[in-house]
């Protein structure tokens, strides 16, 4: 491959395949991968940081079409259920990937496509709960509740912690997701 026809997108495309194989993304190892020398990457990333950021992005817009397909013609408590298993199916689905974007520090990256992306997943989850919560505060507390059972769900399950015969992890979910609903409107 010719550094004509090397794009970030294929840098992304690469990285994204070598976490998916529990690979070490270095510079390196993705020049391999893309027939290209790993100087050629630096036109595109500074850093191993800025492609693990370009691959949350991607991630995080990839799971925002998903919910805004598997969301159409749904309201109240039923799409909030629906974001949140969403959400856990295809986190889970993704789950060396899920576990990179969640190494990455938070707060200090200051990237405008990182905090677009994450925002819109915001946007989602708020305009869902709108109808139910009027004070913001509140409306932060519960949609910050929503967003750690999804995170701890995924990170259990990934992690095949919540492997037990008394209840499966996606019915415990759900009677989760129920107890936490059940405060709402």
């Amino acid at each position: 491959m010719t550094s004509r026809t090397l794009s970030k997108e294929k840098i992304v495309t690469t990285a994204t395949e070598l976490i998916n194989k529990q690979e070490t993304l270095t510079f390196t190892k993705l020049g391999k991968e893309l027939g290209t020398r790993s100087q050629a990457i630096y036109n595109y990333f500074p850093d191993v940081m800025a492609i693990k950021v370009a691959v949350a992005v991607n991630f995080y817009d990839q799971l925002a079409i998903r919910l805004q397909a598997d969301l159409l013609g749904l309201s109240g408590k039923q799409a909030i259920k629906t974001f949140a298993n969403t959400s856990v199916h295809y986190s889970l689905s993704k789950f060396r990937v899920t576990q990179q974007i969640l190494s990455i520090p938070a707060g200090n990256l200051h990237d405008p496509d990182l905090d677009k992306s994450f925002e819109a997943l915001h946007t989602i989850l708020d305009r869902l709960l709108d109808p139910f919560i009027m004070d913001d505060k509140q409306r932060l507390i519960v949609s910050r509740m929503l967003r750690s059972l999804i995170i701890g769900e995924v990170i259990h399950v990934g992690n095949g912690r919540f492997d037990n015969e008394l209840i499966n992890a996606h019915d415990s979910f759900d009677e989760m997701l129920e107890i936490t609903l059940s405060g709402l409107g």
